[in-house]
């Protein structure tokens, strides 16, 4: 299996929308549309204990912020732009909990 380039770190726990369809390296499940990179191969959400994570699209500044506070675990999600040769942020993971508690304070 071809390595993927690695998503920068510096933004914390990091989780790719990949481009083509990959498969978990642990449960074969697949394809996949959130991918976590474990020592440089795919994982599945649920292998990763991600899958209670709700998805928070980009956009809403307040939101986002509100709810990564609220939230005790959260996750940046990024995909690779191939035009510009870099990973841009898509959106967050958050606790579905956390997500209410936030909208509520908006």
């Amino acid at each position: 299996m071809a390595r993927l380039p690695a998503p920068p770190s510096r933004l914390g726990l990091v989780v790719v929308q990949p481009l083509r369809g990959k498969r978990c390296a642990r449960c074969r499940r697949g394809p996949l549309s959130l991918l976590v990179l474990e020592e440089g191969v795919p994982r599945c959400l649920v292998c990763a204990d991600l899958g209670h994570l709700v998805f928070l699209p980009r956009g809403d500044t307040a939101l986002t912020r509100r709810s990564r506070e609220e939230s005790v675990l959260s996750a940046v999600v990024v995909r690779f732009n191939r035009r510009k040769s870099r990973y841009e942020r898509q959106g967050l993971l958050v606790e579905e909990a956390a997500l209410a508690r936030a909208e509520a304070r908006c």
